[in-house]
């Protein structure tokens, strides 16, 4: 509009975004405003052509001689280009501009492009290109630089449902918002599909649009299974969530589509692990959120962003697959046995000097924390019962290690002080020679079904941070190399069987402490499930201390 107000309108434009979002049709909108002749500023400054008049009814109907839409995916040769070209040098019928509309332009071949591009140079003063395209990177940059280019965003769920609602208003159709929240959805951001799938499901519904209509005509899965398989992985009930998936695969639904639905409600998992409110655009009821809120403390917040890695790359992969399903099955496998030890912590071991100061560990060198527990050796006993009414319960024999100077356990404590995902990882491999050899190199391994972790220290990011990690805890540069073979209990196992030795232990301690023990014999009943809560260690902001909460 500012454009047209101050005459300086261009000689070619390119309107990008996704599909069903209005390129086309804002190129015809523009195309009247310029060709009106009775078009005018109304009293928000925005200009209207008059829709009446024989240019506007014309371009409407796409029949205007001076209007030219032409389908690039079908007209994508060099003579349909050279023939445009041709017309190009002859002044429009009636009015001052001649326009080319060319949709999906990013479907000319180079030739034809190469063709284009002579006109572009030097175009006739009357004539003006409007470009629609979905993959403007498609286009060569000696096209994109004669043109002024104008990235459309995707159509909000708000807007879109606010518009769902007025169509159905008019026609007289009764309907659930709900249901227009999820045809909103299905739609991603796109009108022109979402006004699709309105249609279809409007013959479908038989007069009113609810919930169900919408799942069972567009094929979307109920948001109770996609938490149903979620929350078997995440609880390491991966029997659980095979049956469902199995049970959508049953029912026909696009597994695919219910693996982007999985990712997407790990996303809100994680929301609401941090305990962030549940955003405005998620579609899920207060009950489901509330599934949601308990689903995330089956897990700790490193598992959570570990599995969602699981699911995002494997994705990629799933959409090329030629059976999504046993893909997709291996990946909720994967999933549910992703093992880290942020869930499985214990009060840490306190690190003094031989006069018994304590030693921060967030600021304590992996060499001078070395030397403080080899010069006072005496550790901390872990204690397992919390504070309650029943005396406390007596410690199991303890099976942790002290790690030695320069070992693999020290080197994954140090990194979990910056990187704690990564550290994460690493516990699931081992080094095989430490201390280095005479390359320098820190040769780690994984078990072959855990190529996925070594995959991940093999990116660009996680490489620069272990050599960093290397160079100050070694205390020289180092070089890595990564391999796969059998390596027994890693770190990652052995916490996790110390961890459930303990729960054991302490479950068994607490069946038969004395207390609960008498309480039987004098009222009978059986003693129900015994849960544990897991203990989480903090850091006294004022001396540095560890404290357990």
């Amino acid at each position: 509009m500012n454009a047209i107000r101050v005459n300086r309108i261009h000689h070619a434009y390119l309107l990008t975004g996704s599909r069903g979002i209005g390129k086309t049709s804002i190129a015809r909108i523009f195309a009247k405003a310029i060709r009106c002749p009775t078009a005018a500023w109304n009293s928000d400054q925005i200009l209207q052509s008059c829709d009446t008049c024989s240019s506007c009814r014309e371009i409407a109907s796409s029949n205007s001689v001076d209007v030219i839409e032409i389908d690039g995916a079908s007209n994508n040769g060099v003579d349909a280009v050279r023939e445009i070209r041709d017309n190009a040098k002859f002044l429009p019928s009636s009015g001052e501009k001649k326009i080319y509309i060319i949709d999906e332009v990013h479907m000319l071949t180079t030739a034809a492009f190469n063709a284009l591009l002579k006109t572009l140079e030097e175009p006739p003063a009357h004539v003006i290109f409007i470009f629609a395209t979905t993959e403007p990177h498609k286009i060569p940059g000696t096209i994109l630089s004669r043109t002024q280019r104008f990235d459309l965003k995707r159509v909000t769920s708000v807007d879109i449902q606010n518009r769902l609602s007025f169509i159905l208003n008019q026609e007289g159709v009764e309907f659930e918002s709900a249901a227009l929240a999820l045809i909103a959805r299905a739609a991603e951001g796109g009108m022109r599909d979402a006004l699709s799938l309105l249609d279809q499901v409007l013959v479908y519904a038989a007069g009113c649009v609810t919930v169900d209509s919408v799942r069972e005509c567009v094929g979307l899965m109920s948001s109770q299974l996609i938490l149903d398989v979620l929350s078997g992985v995440l609880s390491r009930d991966i029997r659980s969530a095979l049956a469902q998936v199995e049970k959508a695969h049953q029912q026909g639904h696009d597994l695919r589509l219910l693996a982007r639905s999985l990712l997407e409600a790990l996303h809100l998992v994680l929301i609401a692990k941090v305990g962030a409110p549940q955003p405005a655009s998620a579609e899920y009821s207060d009950q489901e959120w509330e599934e949601i809120s308990r689903v995330a403390q089956n897990r700790s917040l490193e598992d959570l962003e570990l599995i969602f890695q699981v699911l995002h790359f494997g994705i990629d992969g799933l959409s090329r697959a030629a059976h999504p399903k046993i893909i997709l099955d291996v990946l909720l496998i994967k999933a549910a046995n992703v093992r880290t030890s942020a869930g499985q912590s214990f009060p840490p071991q306190k690190v003094t000097h031989s006069d018994g100061r304590a030693i921060s560990p967030l600021s304590t060198t992996p060499m001078q924390a070395n030397k403080a527990v080899n010069s006072n050796p005496q550790t901390e006993e872990k204690q397992i019962a919390n504070q309650s009414e029943i005396a406390p319960l007596s410690s199991p024999p303890t099976t942790s290690r002290q790690p030695n100077s320069l070992s693999w356990e020290g080197f994954v404590t140090h990194v979990r002080r910056g990187r704690p995902l990564l550290a994460s990882i690493l516990e699931n491999g081992t080094s095989s020679q430490l201390p280095l050899n005479d390359l320098d190199e820190l040769h780690i391994v994984f078990n072959p079904d855990d190529s996925y972790y070594r995959d991940q220290i093999q990116t660009r990011v996680y490489t620069e941070q272990l050599q960093t990690f290397g160079k100050e805890y070694f205390g020289k540069a180092i070089r890595l190399r990564t391999d796969l073979q059998s390596i027994g209990e890693t770190l990652a196992i052995r916490k996790e069987r110390e961890h459930r030795e303990k729960a054991d232990f302490a479950k068994n301690a607490v069946a038969n402490h004395p207390v609960i023990t008498e309480a039987r014999s004098l009222f009978g009943g059986e003693l129900g499930p015994i849960e544990l809560i897991e203990s989480t260690d903090d850091v006294d902001p004022k001396n540095g201390e560890s404290r357990s909460k």
